[in-house]
């Protein structure tokens, strides 16, 4: 199973007409820590390496700037070896 570790934050200054509130911001974060994460686990949930029998591991960052009321997702992985992160990201960068 993947380890996966999620960094969520907002930037700058809260704007006074801002599309999402401080609660909204947590329900759209906890959506997309549930989201991303069941698609990773699913994605993953059997895949191993075959050298060294471990687990990809995905540091998922985000920031959400409220200046342009847009998120920012950056994908970290981290696999043993250069043959299992190459296998990895041909699985990560499929469809479906």
């Amino acid at each position: 199973m993947p380890q996966i570790e999620f960094d969520l934050r907002v930037a700058g200054d809260e704007m006074p007409d801002a599309f999402l509130d401080a609660t909204e911001l947590e329900l759209m974060f906890a959506g997309t820590r549930r989201a991303t994460g069941d698609s990773l686990r699913r994605k993953f949930a059997a895949v191993t390496c075959g050298e060294h029998g471990g687990a990809p591991k995905f540091t998922i960052s985000g920031v959400y700037d409220r200046a342009t009321e847009q998120m920012d997702l950056q994908y970290h992985v981290d696999a043993c070896c250069q043959a299992f992160l190459l296998r990895v990201m041909q699985i990560l960068n499929q469809r479906a």
